[in-house]
């Protein structure tokens, strides 16, 4: 079936594919880990995931995108992009690693062995910049190799965690696993493009070519950074103002809700590309495009956010016993507040979208850097008093907030007439 279609459309199928492979070993993961680990130790585990997830939006900076455009534009100068960007994301990962390994030497975390694995995973940021060599996979649309290994570093990840589980291991033997599995996606991947390319890229440290790709993508890299440090805000905040426990009990809601972001990224991206070149050609046909999937994406987020009000006790209870669907660790209200959140937190990526198209990046800059600004000084209020209900709520007010901000000035343009001309 997929020899039939075209690179594009192959492509999106497997990472869509990839998508719900992940998201399933996610789910059993997220299962296994929640029922055996104790609540300060599956904490400790989430901690260090965020963390990573953190530290790819922050080397990433908007680069693989520009690097993509240049590339294609220039498919001869395609070594020269890729050593500029290798160089760049190795500077941003020292910086990284600094940043990370002077939190170990804090008192964020008090327990010295989670000290040590907080000093290792910082090893483990630093190879992040590895990853610059994806664009070889995206430029190519060959997603093939490079998405089955993420996939089998997951399942590897499982496994793992399963034999360690069966000789008691705590959160910091699996926290060491957590560094194994980005070591090996970001080692491998580079493995990977190195055979493609022929040889491995050759970039220097203070790579003149830096400052033209830091200058192009900066300012979406820095709102996308905003964006997804306001959606981590609270589960930092947590294990530093509250117990380990209060962030056990928000990491076992939030990383059930956290695919479904995910997977509206992956719908509304390709989109970038065809609203763009509608917002130059044809107005009309480009408000009609987003008045469509806008009626599309809330139906859909209204449907994730009713539903994960009524089934919340049934899905918490059914991943993790009863840990944390009753008790003093229930995420029920939570999970509750997240779901109203990702009512909002769904459509939010089409109207990133749109500002896109119509290039408007520093709009999205000072809409997601207030956003991160409200979640930091909400959540200094609130943790103390509400823990991670708290948190909860503050998450969910914020994408509420980035969403009627976004949509507001959709609808000032007169870009949501598609969908009063679109009403049957």
């Amino acid at each position: 079936m997929l020899s039939g279609m075209n690179p594009v459309m192959r492509s999106q199928a497997v990472l869509a594919s990839a998508h719900a492979g992940r998201l399933l070993v996610s789910l059993v993961t997220a299962s296994v880990l929640g029922r055996s680990l104790a609540p300060a130790d599956f904490a400790f585990v989430a901690l260090l995931s965020s963390i990573y997830i953190v530290a790819v939006e922050v080397l990433d900076m908007g680069t693989t995108a520009v690097a993509n455009r240049e590339i294609a534009a220039q498919p001869a100068k395609e070594r020269e992009t890729l050593e500029a960007l290798l160089a760049l994301r190795r500077l941003v990962a020292v910086a990284a690693f600094a940043a990370l390994l002077g939190l170990a030497c804090s008192e964020y975390v008090v327990q010295r062995e989670l000290r040590i694995v907080l000093a290792i995973a910082a090893c483990g940021v630093f190879l992040l910049h590895l990853h610059a060599y994806q664009v070889v996979f995206q430029v190519r649309q060959a997603y093939g190799r490079v998405t089955a290994l993420a996939l089998a570093s997951q399942i590897g990840f499982l496994l793992a965690c399963a034999v360690m589980l069966k000789f008691s291991a705590a959160g910091a033997a699996i926290g060491l696993l957590v560094v194994a599995r980005e070591a090996v996606q970001a080692i491998g991947a580079r493995w990977m493009a190195v055979r493609m390319l022929g040889s491995r890229l050759r970039a220097r440290w203070l790579d003149p070519r830096i400052g033209a790709l830091l200058k192009a993508g900066w300012m979406i890299g820095a709102a996308g950074v905003c964006y997804k440090l306001a959606a981590y805000a609270g589960g930092f905040m947590l294990w530093q103002m509250s117990v380990p426990e209060s962030l056990a009990s928000f990491n076992a809601a939030q990383r059930l809700l956290v695919p479904m972001s995910d997977l509206a990224w992956l719908f509304v991206t390709p989109l970038i590309a065809a609203m763009s070149a509608s917002v130059s050609r044809d107005a009309a046909a480009f408000r009609a495009q987003l008045g469509g999937y806008l009626k599309f994406m809330l139906g859909m987020s209204a449907l994730v956010a009713i539903g994960g009000y009524f089934v919340a006790p049934f899905v918490l209870r059914l991943l993790y016993g009863e840990t944390y669907a009753s008790g003093p660790l229930s995420a029920v209200d939570i999970f509750r507040w997240l779901a109203l959140g990702y009512f909002f937190a769904l459509v939010t990526p089409l109207l990133v979208v749109a500002e896109l198209a119509r290039g408007n990046s520093k709009a999205l800059l000072l809409s997601a850097a207030a956003t991160l600004a409200i979640n930091v000084s909400a959540n200094t209020w609130v943790i103390p008093r509400y823990g991670a209900q708290g948190a909860a709520m503050t998450l969910a007010a914020c994408e509420a907030f980035l969403f009627a901000v976004l949509l507001a000035r959709c609808a000032a343009r007169g870009d949501l007439g598609g969908i009063r001309r679109t009403r049957v």
